[in-house]
């Protein structure tokens, strides 16, 4: 195999693949039975908790 093949290669299933995990990954976080986890998180930062370094 030539640097050439190498690259092209590299290129196509290299964005195929990123493409799939962006893919997989997006349907994970908005799948519906997720939903109480990420709303639970997303509120973390608003809670009325002080912080206090003691």
């Amino acid at each position: 195999m030539t640097h050439d093949t190498v690259l092209v290669f590299s290129k196509t299933y290299g964005a195929i693949y990123l493409l799939a995990f962006f893919l997989v990954a997006t349907v994970w976080v908005y799948w519906p039975r997720r939903r109480a986890t990420y709303t639970e998180a997303a509120q973390w930062p608003l809670q009325d908790e002080a912080c206090r370094d003691d």
